[in-house]
């Protein structure tokens, strides 16, 4: 007979959650960029400037003190400043994201087996295209480390055979074969981004793009992929603190969890059986959920969360949108590309966070236009049996005071 798992209620596992991704306590004073990032594995980049760029509001959720303009040049030196000062590197984590050079090691595995990983009908494109063109591919690497950073318009189209299949557009062009190219060469870990203008990206050979003597560091002693999985398995469930097999799936490394199994299977297993991992129950829900033994020992000692706070609708913590809804109760939908006559929420829809609970959505727009950049709250949402309506003043209010916005 099986041994019965532990168990812990919804209630628990979204405390655990919360003091995971340093959302329960008011931060630490003095909290850097890279403390953030290095916790909760990532920042997800979107171009969607409607309220905030996205990284901001996720480490203003998380940081003490400070304005929008303090946090926009604290991440821009961390990600873009001396090479020798940074902390964080695009890549792919959830989506497009920054991510912590601590990581590196982990990133590099999936650089280098990025094309192998693809499915059957993208690697049949990509991988012949690239051989095909792998004189341009050297020639752009090398035109990089001459030159420097490099906005994409500014190289020459040198290809063999030009990129023909659609993806966001079906244009076929030298500025599409050149950034399908770019692409690609970032994806493998040839080269990387090494400012932005705006939403220009400049690119440069991916060791600039790094502390000094870090690629070469994490390429002497390269890591196999069962230690990779295991190292990203940890590490998810940590910014996790409880989770099911297919909530680590999604989180950090997304979807490359190769072998990852899950209660007494594959990579969750073999940590099961090695004592880092432990299988409980949460609440009535389905499947085994997975904590680290410490985090379930600590768990009768932790505070209740008490942050009042608008979200990043790409927020850490809900860019899981089945585990959200398992977790919170929250259906959250993105309708930015929804027809306006069709959105049920909004555009740029907030969740706000009082508590332990997400008690409202909130579509914001701040309006540029006006001389005090005024915050305008399109549509509020309460969610239902949640109603805080002096909860929900307080996030706006502080959102706005954030911004430097009158609302």
């Amino acid at each position: 007979m099986a041994p019965q798992l532990p168990s812990i209620t919804l209630a628990q596992a979204r405390r655990l959650a919360l003091h995971a991704q340093g959302l329960a306590q008011q931060p630490a004073a003095g909290t850097t960029v890279g403390e953030v990032v290095e916790r909760i594995g990532c920042l997800q980049l979107d171009p969607v400037n409607t309220v905030a760029r996205s990284p901001l509001l996720v480490l203003r959720a998380r940081m003490r003190g400070g304005s929008h303009d303090s946090h926009a040049r604290a991440l821009d030196r961390a990600a873009y400043g001396p090479q020798q000062g940074r902390v964080l590197f695009d890549y792919w984590c959830h989506e497009a994201s920054l991510c912590h050079v601590a990581d590196l090691p982990l990133h590099r595995w999936a650089m280098r087996t990025y094309i192998e990983r693809l499915g059957k009908a993208h690697r049949d494109r990509v991988e012949p295209w690239m051989r095909d063109n792998a004189a341009f591919a050297d020639h752009v690497v090398s035109s990089l480390g001459e030159r420097g950073p490099t906005r994409a318009s500014e190289l020459e189209d040198r290809s063999e055979v030009a990129w023909e299949w659609g993806h966001w557009t079906d244009e076929v062009s030298s500025r599409q074969t050149i950034a399908r190219l770019l692409a690609t060469l970032w994806r493998t870990g040839r080269v990387g981004i090494a400012d932005r203008l705006g939403i220009e990206r400049r690119w440069d050979v991916l060791e600039r793009c790094l502390p000094p003597g870090m690629l070469a560091a994490a390429d002497a002693d390269p890591l196999d992929q069962d230690t990779v999985v295991r190292a990203a398995t940890l590490r998810a469930v940590s910014m996790l603190g409880v989770a099911r097999a297919a909530h680590i799936n999604a989180h950090f490394t997304r979807k490359k969890y190769l072998g990852l199994g899950d209660a007494g299977k594959g990579v969750i297993g073999e940590l099961e059986r090695d004592g880092e991992l432990v299988g409980v129950r949460v609440g009535d829900s389905r499947g085994t959920w997975f904590a680290r033994p410490a985090d379930l020992e600590a768990l009768s000692g932790l505070e209740p969360g008490r942050r009042t706070l608008a979200l990043s609708p790409f927020d850490n913590l809900i860019c899981d949108r089945a585990r959200a809804a398992e977790l919170f109760g929250f259906e959250h939908r993105l309708e930015i590309y929804v027809p306006g006559p069709k959105r049920r929420w909004g555009y740029y829809v907030l969740p706000i966070l009082h508590g332990e609970r997400l008690i409202a959505r909130a579509d914001l727009k701040v309006d540029r236009e006006r001389e005090d950049h005024r915050l305008r709250v399109l549509s509020l949402h309460p969610e239902p049996g949640r109603q805080a309506p002096r909860a929900t003043e307080k996030a706006l209010d502080s959102l706005a005071a954030w911004l430097g916005a009158g609302r």
